[in-house]
């Protein structure tokens, strides 16, 4: 059960990265890099991948 959970972690982390990616890409074309909603979301991608990242022992 604790594999399946992890493995549901982690799926679901790459999905929210995704996701992230997606929308900071379309922030950017909308507001410009500089912005702070373009760069809140690169944050966020930064700490969800660092996330994963630990979570898989990386």
């Amino acid at each position: 059960m604790i594999e399946q959970n992890r493995r549901y972690i982690h799926k679901e982390i790459g999905r929210l990265l995704s996701d992230i990616w997606q929308i900071k890409e379309v922030a950017e074309q909308e507001y410009g890099p500089q912005h702070p909603i373009s760069k809140k979301l690169a944050s966020m991608h930064r700490e969800a991948q660092a996330l994963l990242q630990e979570a898989t022992g990386r």
